[in-house]
């Protein structure tokens, strides 16, 4: 199974759009049910910081737009936006991240 790291950083985005993608304290339970949820998503992990927010994904296939689509839903926010500030690293590559 595919193992992916989908963030946002202090590098990749100005600090108003990692505001905007934080989780807080309260949403995190709610926000995991729902990306475990997803069709292809088989287990799920958030990280959200000050400096960060990473989704790291046991997918089934490779749909990190599946995970994507759900990140900006959830956070309402621009796809193309949100897109242009995210990296992806998959399996080794994910797991040296």
């Amino acid at each position: 199974m595919p193992l992916l790291a989908l963030g946002i950083n202090h590098k990749t985005a100005p600090i108003a759009m990692r505001e905007r993608v934080a989780f807080t304290s309260g949403q995190l339970l709610e926000a995991n049910r729902q990306l475990r949820g997803l069709a292809h998503v088989e287990g799920a992990v958030i990280l959200s910081t000050c400096n960060r927010t990473e989704l790291y994904c046991d997918m089934k296939e490779v749909a990190a737009g599946e995970v994507l689509d759900w990140l900006s839903q959830y956070h309402q926010l621009d796809l193309d936006e949100l897109q242009r500030c995210t990296y992806l690293y998959w399996d080794q590559e994910a797991v040296r991240h």
